[in-house]
C-alpha cells in the first residue's frame, strides 16, 4: 500500500555521506556520496574471457557492476519553524477535518502518521493528476533522532543565513524521503525553477478593494511584500503569464527573464554542481552581472562561440519546457481554484465547524452578503472546494526540473526526447520532471488568507505613498525619462518616503510616480 525501505535505517554515522544540495520552505535536499548500493545506482558491465581448453578455445562472457556514482539519491528531509507552529502543536496524524477532507482516497486515510501521508498524497493525488512518468514519489526510509540531529550541524554552515534562522532540522520525524537523482543522465546536467501561479483569478468573491489581483499576477503582487521585508534585493522581471502562454517567443521570454533576475526560482547544475542560481534563497553562485563565468562553464555543453553560448542554453531550455507540454498540464491543476482564498476561507471555516471569522470581520458590510452563498453549501461542497484549493496549492508551489546531455553523431536511438538546436547542431536528449509536490495542512487555509491580505495591504500603501500629489503636471511630464533610468536594484524599508534610484548621477528630482511592478522597477529608499 505505501512503499518503505523497511531493511534500511539511517544512523548518526551515515550523516557524512549526504551533502547539501538545497532546500525550499519545508524541505532539505541532500545528496549522496558514499558508495551504499541502497542509493547508487550500478551499471553493468560485461568482459569476454578467452580460455583455452585440450579441445580448443572458448569465449566466456563475465558481467560485474560498477557503480555509477553520478546518478543516485536524493533525501528530502522535513524542517521545521523555530517560531510560529510547534511540533508540539503540529499533530502527527491528520486531523479529524483532514481525515474528512481526504475521505476519497482510502490509501491516505489508512496512512498511521501524518508523513507517510504525504507520500501517499503525492502518489494517489498529484501522481494522477500530473502524469505518473512525471513524478517520482520517492521511497520512505527510516531515520535516527541521532543521523538528523547529526545531518543539521555538518550542513549548518551551507546552510543560506536566513533559512537558518528560520528552520531546523525536523529531528522528530521518524522517516525521509528517498527519491531518484532527476539528473537522470551521467553528465549531471540539470536545471530546476518554479513557475508559479499561471492565471489571474476571476472569482466573483474577490472584493473590490483587491480587484488588482485580477489584472497582476500573485507572483508579482508578492514581490512588494518580499522586498518590504527584504527577502529579495529587487524585483523579479519574471512575469509567469508568459511561461503559461503558450507562444514558443513568451516562453522563451521567461526564461529569460527568470535568468536574469533568479532569486530562489531558477538554479542551473552543471557536471553536478551548482554554477547558477542560489542554494535555498542565499547568494547566488553567479549571475547577470558575471556573464563570462556562467559562459566558460557551458563550454562543456554548448558548442557555440564565446559570448553566444548563455543565449543558446536558455534556448535549449525553452525549447524543452515548449516541448514537454507539461506547463498545459500543470495550468489545469491550478485552474482547481476557482473560488481563490477569499471564497475558500469561507468553505474552510464549514469544514472545521467554526463560526466565519471574515463575516465576523465584515459584520453588516454590504460586502457580507457575498459570502451567504457560500455559507449555504452542503457540506460535501465546501469540502470539495477547500480540497481542489490545496490541491491548486501543490501544482502553485512546485518545481520543474530538465536534465539533459549531448548525443553524438551516430548514436542510436534515445529513449528519451530528443532536441536539435539548430544554432549550434547539436542534438540533446532530456526529461522534464515536477518535484517539491508538498501535501497542504488543512489548517494552512488561515496561512494563506493571512498572507493573501499582507500582499495586497503592502500593495495598496505603495500605490498610497506614490500618489501623485495634485497639480504635479511638471512632475508627471519628467516621468517617462526617468522611468527609462530605473535602477534594477535597491532596498526598501517600512514607514519611509521612496524614489526612484536613476543609473546615471545626475541631479533629477522625485518623481511620484509609482514604478511599475509588473515591469520589474524597483523602489529604493531616500534619506
Amino acid at each position: 500500500m505505501y512503499s518503505r525501505m523497511a531493511e534500511l535505517i539511517l544512523e548518526a554515522k551515515d550523516a557524512g555521506d549526504w551533502i547539501y544540495r538545497g532546500e525550499g520552505a519545508a524541505n532539505l535536499i541532500l545528496s549522496y556520496t558514499g558508495s551504499s548500493p541502497c542509493f547508487v545506482r550500478y551499471v553493468v558491465h560485461y568482459i569476454l574471457l578467452v580460455t583455452s581448453f585440450n579441445v580448443g578455445y572458448h569465449a566466456l562472457k563475465v558481467m560485474y557492476f560498477v557503480p555509477d556514482a553520478s546518478v543516485g539519491k536524493v533525501l528530502r528531509v522535513q524542517k521545521i519553524k523555530k517560531s510560529g507552529i510547534s511540533f508540539e502543536t503540529l499533530s502527527s496524524t491528520l486531523s479529524v477535518h483532514e481525515c474528512l477532507l481526504w475521505k476519497e482516497d482510502c490509501d491516505l486515510l489508512s496512512a498511521p502518521t501524518r508523513e507517510i501521508a504525504e507520500h501517499l498524497y503525492v502518489q494517489h493525488v498529484m501522481r494522477p493528476l500530473l502524469g505518473s512518468s512525471h513524478v517520482d514519489s520517492g521511497i520512505r526510509v527510516l531515520v535516527s533522532r541521532d543521523f538528523l540531529e547529526a545531518l543539521g550541524k555538518n550542513i549548518l554552515s551551507q546552510r543560506p543565513s536566513w533559512r537558518v534562522d528560520d528552520a531546523d532540522v525536523n529531528t522528530h520525524c521518524d522517516y525521509a524521503l528517498l527519491m531518484s537523482d532527476h539528473s537522470v543522465f551521467p553528465q549531471g546536467n540539470y536545471l530546476h525553477f518554479q513557475p508559479k501561479c499561471g492565471l489571474l483569478p476571476c472569482s466573483r468573491y474577490i472584493s473590490e478593494e483587491h480587484i488588482i489581483k485580477r489584472s497582476m499576477t500573485r507572483f508579482k503582487l508578492h514581490q512588494s511584500l518580499k522586498l518590504l521585508q527584504k527577502k529579495i534585493p529587487q524585483l523579479s522581471r519574471y512575469d509567469p503569464l508568459d511561461m503559461f502562454s503558450g507562444s514558443k517567443e513568451r516562453v522563451l521570454k521567461s526564461i529569460k527573464d527568470l535568468f536574469s533576475t533568479p532569486q530562489n526560482n531558477f538554479r542551473v547544475f552543471l557536471n553536478g554542481s551548482l554554477v547558477f542560481g542560489s542554494l535555498g534563497g542565499g547568494k547566488y553562485i553567479t549571475n547577470v552581472h558575471n556573464d563570462k563565468s556562467f559562459e566558460d562553464e557551458l563550454k562543456s555543453v554548448i558548442e557555440a562561440a564565446d559570448g553566444t553560448r548563455t543565449a543558446c542554453f536558455l534556448e535549449l531550455v525553452s525549447e524543452a519546457v515548449f516541448r514537454s507540454g507539461l506547463l498545459n498540464r500543470l495550468l489545469e491543476v491550478q485552474k482547481l481554484d476557482v473560488f481563490d482564498i477569499e471564497g475558500a476561507i469561507h468553505a474552510y471555516y464549514d469544514v472545521v465547524s467554526q463560526p466565519c471569522v471574515i463575516c465576523k470581520r465584515l459584520g453588516e458590510d454590504k460586502l457580507s452578503g457575498r459570502y451567504t452563498s457560500l455559507h449555504s453549501l452542503p457540506l460535501h461542497e465546501s469540502l470539495k472546494i477547500v480540497r481542489e484549493y490545496l490541491i491548486s496549492a501543490t501544482a502553485k508551489d512546485l518545481s520543474i526540473m530538465i536534465s539533459f546531455r549531448t548525443r553524438e553523431r551516430g548514436d542510436p536511438k534515445s529513449l528519451y526526447n530528443v532536441i536539435f538546436h539548430e544554432s549550434t547542431g547539436q542534438s540533446f536528449d532530456y526529461k522534464v520532471s515536477f518535484i517539491d509536490l508538498d501535501m497542504k495542512p488543512l489548517e494552512k487555509m488561515l496561512y494563506y488568507c493571512e498572507l493573501d491580505q499582507k500582499i495586497l495591504h503592502c500593495y495598496t500603501k505603495i500605490m498610497e505613498t506614490l500618489k501623485p500629489p495634485e497639480n504635479s503636471a511638471k512632475v508627471e511630464e519628467k516621468t517617462s525619462y526617468q522611468e527609462k533610468s530605473i535602477a534594477e536594484d535597491g532596498v526598501m524599508e517600512e514607514g519611509t518616503n521612496w524614489k526612484f534610484s536613476t543609473l546615471h548621477k545626475s541631479d533629477v528630482s522625485t518623481t511620484w510616480r509609482f514604478s511599475n511592478l509588473c515591469q520589474g522597477k524597483v523602489l529604493v529608499h531616500t534619506a
